[in-house]
């Protein structure tokens, strides 16, 4: 037994010592083996680094159809918390090498173990991550429906009662069953689409239809068969149908006609100008639950009409009402009352005459003055009566009070195609090539000039804002008064301007070509003849052509007076020799031709070009005879294709800008160079390119990016050595960009909008240099991004954000509020949009309630993706936001509530509020406490995917002028009403949405 005993005893013993020893020679083996495991754990970190880089890519490529799944988002986010820990392995890796050791090079013991361990078990881990990768990482896209109505923004004609009266009938004709196609006619300016806008509205907010299709028809498609297909491709991209490459016209009717054929829907044609067969489009008399309005100038363009209005133009009463309202109370005293009257009679009760006669009068208090303007009106023309007789008359008198550098600008926009857009800029720089601008000596003062005559032009009603930001365009009916006048006033000077549909060629085109001085065929179909003896000519206009391809060699041979050639949106490849007779050309735009890949070394001898654009070609350097221009005064370049080609192209060398060429454009007051931000030529070169434009003495606007804040601080130094005297440096617009910061995501130079633009993108993450500081305390929008150390814009300096008016701040992970500390003491702060995006320790807005006074301006305010903000408005703060009209909060995870609970606030806060989109919610509770707020503005609600809200701030009284509540079915359900009325008034508003938004931010 004992012997048993001491045997069971040893191989205990054994054991134990074996398994201490086997213990200790696996701590051992964890420190001796540490440099291998560490050789392992960084080729596996590459593997996985690779894969993640590889998902990424895919999901770049095709994340407009589709989307992660939750598994791969699982996926990516267990990487990037691995390289977390792998960096912070890597400091204790560090650590120990500085460590002195002994003891074998094993001393400390302790502190190598314990890297050794970390590595084995982090090395498991990565190969663990590899082998989860998910087989599908994307889920095609779901597709949010077509938005049911897009609200339009017309005059409002709640008391214009001869027009309100003809929507309320339209309203009352769509809720029977017999009107189905329903004609509205009229001469134009009379309020045809005053009415349709409206009614598209008032439609808009109802539930009688699943879905409102508004169709503007341009007069520039002048055949039947331009205007079919116009109106299908808008609503090819407002049904969200996939068209792409199908051209038979049959084969998209068929698509809508499929889409449409079990809705109620409702389609409204503006601007209908040749007869229509609605089966051609895809709308079908089958369509049982569909109806049509249509509104034109001719009665006979659609026969089986249900219901017709023919729209007169205003009432007596009406009329009036809209004179004084432009006019003013000078219409009510007694030696001018009378003479209104008369006016209004002449005026033929057409709006758009009417408020261009008011506007003329307004500031005239001579009563002599208006009898002269009441005679003009009512003396006929010495042409014979056109159509529209009131609309010329009213034109001619605003047009011959016009000063004398007003009138040929006004002419020159017939020069455009009907309802053509054009850019302010643009406009003015032709402007200026015609010599219109006489006392522009450089191009800013052009600028500026042409904002003055573009604004006067505005006010008396000739031009409006376009759909585009800083775009025109002139009313249909006033342009063709305007050809009118034109041709009276310039029988010397033809003009070619392309109509239509027809196809200019051979002999056809040359005969008018050759005495025009103004050629414009814009977006229309033509064979350029092979040399065309065209010395008059002044203005080439061949833009928006992709199928013009190639331009012959002798072309341009006897165009020695040519000042403007626009050949943008083409599809031509080279330039011929012979452009180098243009000696006298000003202007050569040819952006957006992305064929071109190479510009002819005879460009050099257009000595007097002035602007010279080349933005979005194929060109993949600049030809050093652009230095031999030394007229030029704007160039702009763009380099974004192939810009991995770091060791050239077909074995040359590729030198995107030689040396000199920019120093070289001594008279250069403009200068835009786009890069791609993964560009390493550019890297390799900007700060000599930086250097030469450094140099520039009359460099006004500049455009331009740096990738690292050094080569920044040394332009601004060179740029202070040259401008001493001057505290702007010399510029007066710029937009630059500091950094290259998840720059896949960079918005673009336009993202603000501001026509003075002055603004700066900075992206480096490191120390906010003096640098920065002396050109932001002039800019105008700010875009801070990766800042990893600010707490606040105190960062910044209170003195360099006083004339900001526009900021986004974007992955600064340790922003806890906006405004505080010395950024708080600004109390003039002109901010009014402010977009606050992937904040992670964004708690509030500002420090404590005084820093509030400084968002008094605020129009816009976006969060997206600030996950610790659980309150957005404290009391101080809602009080204070007396402008703001925007209002997005998106992917915010704890936030509970838009107002703080227990707030005492003003009934009459946020009183311009007017939309408001929540998005991606998971905890917001309520807006706020109780309706006792009037929202007095609120017009559009936009909820989704706020899954435990379940009140509305709203009563029976409140937000009288709320038209949408936009939301799914299911939170619809899930919210509570305090009355039944209140429940009763809000469903008519209510707009049913299937799915939640993308996720990407959408400017408000």
């Amino acid at each position: 037994m004992a012997d048993a005993a001491t045997q069971v005893a040893g191989n205990a013993a054994t054991q134990t010592i074996q398994y201490v020893l086997g213990y200790l020679w696996r701590k051992y083996g964890y420190v001796s083996n540490l440099k291998e495991n560490l050789v392992k754990l960084e080729k596996e970190e590459r593997n996985l680094c690779d894969k993640e880089a590889d998902v990424r890519r895919s999901l770049e490529r095709d994340e407009e159809k589709m989307e992660k799944t939750v598994q791969c988002t699982t996926w990516l986010k267990d990487v990037q918390e691995m390289k977390v820990k792998l960096a912070k392995l890597e400091e204790l890796k560090n650590r120990n090498q500085n460590t002195c050791r002994c003891f074998c090079g094993l001393c400390p013991f302790h502190s190598l173990l314990k890297l050794g361990k970390t590595v084995v078990k982090y090395t498991k881990e990565v190969i663990a991550l590899q082998n989860q990768l998910p087989i599908n990482i994307l889920v095609k896209r779901e597709e949010a429906p077509p938005i049911r109505v897009i609200m339009k923004h017309p005059e409002k004609i709640d008391d214009v009662p001869s027009l309100n009266d003809h929507v309320e009938k339209l309203l009352k004709w769509l809720k029977g069953d017999n009107f189905k196609r329903i004609r509205i006619w009229g001469l134009p300016g009379v309020g045809k689409t005053t009415i349709m806008k409206n009614l598209n509205n008032r439609v808009g907010e109802t539930q009688q239809f699943d879905i409102v299709l508004f169709v503007d028809v341009s007069e520039a498609k002048s055949t039947r068969e331009e205007m079919r297909g116009e109106i299908q491709e808008q609503l090819v991209e407002r049904l969200q149908l996939e068209a792409q490459g199908i051209r038979q016209s049959d084969q998209i009717a068929d698509m809508i006609s499929k889409k449409l054929v079990n809705k109620r829907y409702l389609l409204l044609l503006d601007g209908v100008f040749s007869e229509i067969n609605l089966n051609d489009i895809g709308i079908h008399d089958n369509h049982e639950h569909g109806k049509v309005v249509f509104a034109t100038r001719y009665r006979d363009v659609y026969l089986s009409t249900d219901e017709e209005i023919k729209i007169t133009g205003l009432s007596d009463n009406d009329g009036l009402n809209l004179f004084k309202k432009i006019a003013g109370d000078i219409v009510d005293q007694p030696d001018i009352k009378p003479i209104v009257k008369s006016i209004l009679g002449v005026c033929g009760r057409m709006p758009q005459v009417i408020m261009i006669t008011a506007k003329m009068l307004k500031v005239e208090e001579n009563p002599a003055l208006w009898r002269r303007v009441f005679l003009q009106l009512r003396v006929p023309s010495m042409e014979p009566m056109r159509e529209m007789e009131e609309v010329y008359k009213a034109f001619k008198i605003v047009y011959d009070r016009l000063t004398m550098a007003c009138q040929p600008c006004l002419r020159y926009w017939t020069v455009f195609p009907p309802d053509y857009e054009v850019h302010e800029d643009y406009m003015t720089e032709c402007w200026k090539a015609e010599q219109f601008l006489a006392h522009a000596e450089t191009l800013g003062d052009a600028r500026d000039l042409g904002q003055g005559i573009l604004k006067e032009l505005e006010d008396k009603s000739l031009l409006e804002k376009g759909r585009k930001a800083r775009h025109f365009k002139m009313p249909l009916f006033l342009r063709h008064v305007a050809v009118r006048i034109r041709d009276q006033e310039e029988r010397d000077s033809k003009f070619l301007v392309g109509e239509g549909g027809e196809i200019l060629e051979g002999e056809k085109l040359l005969e008018k070509w050759q005495s025009a001085q103004r050629v414009s065929l814009i977006r229309k179909k033509f064979t350029l003849p092979p040399r065309p003896e065209c010395s008059k000519t002044l203005t080439l206009l061949l833009q928006k052509n992709p199928n013009l391809t190639e331009i012959p060699e002798s072309f341009f041979e006897s165009m020695c007076n040519l000042r403007i050639l626009d050949l943008c949106n083409t599809g031509i490849m080279s330039m011929p020799p012979s452009i180098s007779n243009l000696i006298n050309l000003r202007l050569l735009y040819l952006n957006n031709c992305d064929h071109m890949v190479k510009l002819p070394p005879d460009l050099k001898q257009l000595k007097s070009l002035e602007i010279l654009d080349l933005r979005n070609t194929g060109i993949l350097s600049l030809p050093k005879e652009i230095g031999q221009l030394t007229g030029l005064k704007c160039l702009r370049v763009s380099f974004k294709k192939n810009c991995s080609c770091s060791n050239g192209i077909n074995g040359q060398p590729l030198i995107m800008i030689p040396s000199n060429v920019i120093a070289s454009l001594s008279s250069l007051e403009e200068l835009s160079i786009d890069v791609d931000f993964k560009n390493k030529i550019w890297n390799q070169i900007v700060g000599t390119v930086a250097g030469e434009v450094a140099k520039l003495k009359k460099l006004a606007s500049l455009c331009f990016y740096f990738p690292e804040l050094r080569c920044f601080e040394t332009f601004i130094e060179a740029r202070n050595r040259n401008y001493m005297e001057q505290e702007d440096h010399g510029l007066r617009s710029f937009r630059i960009v500091v950094g290259n910061h998840n720059m896949d995501n960079f918005h673009g130079f336009d993202f603000f909008g501001y026509t003075t633009e002055r603004h700066l993108r900075f992206a480096t993450g490191g120390v906010i240099p003096n640098a920065f500081s002396n050109v932001l305390n002039q800019g105008y929008s700010l875009e801070l991004i990766g800042h990893h150390s600010a707490k606040n814009l105190s960062v910044i300096g209170a003195a360099n954000l006083e004339g900001l008016k526009a900021c986004t701040i974007e992955d600064c992970n340790e922003m806890g509020s906006i405004i505080g500390g010395e950024s708080g003491d600004i109390i003039t702060g002109a901010l009014q949009k402010l977009h606050l995006i992937n904040l992670r320790k964004l708690v509030s807005i500002c420090e404590g309630s005084n820093n509030s006074r400084s968002l008094n301006k605020i129009t816009t305010l976006i969060l997206q993706g600030c996950p610790r903000l659980k309150r957005l408005f404290p009391q101080a703060l809602v009080q204070m936001l007396c402008n703001l009209k925007d209002l997005q909060v998106e992917d915010c995870s704890d936030i509970e509530e838009i107002i703080e609970g227990g707030s005492i606030v003003e009934i009459r806060a946020l009183p311009k509020l007017k939309n408001v989109v929540l998005c991606k919610l998971p905890g917001l509770l309520r807006i706020c406490e109780g309706a006792s707020l009037e929202w007095r503005s609120l017009e559009t609600m936009k909820i989704q995917t706020c899954p435990v809200l379940t009140h509305l701030p709203f009563s029976v009284e409140n937000a009288i002028h709320l038209r949408v509540i936009e939301c799914t079915e299911n939170l619809w359900n899930q919210l509570l009403w305090p009355t039944d009325s209140v429940q009763d008034r809000l469903r008519g508003l209510h707009v049913v949405v299937s799915s939640p938004t993308s996720g990407r931010v959408r400017r408000v």
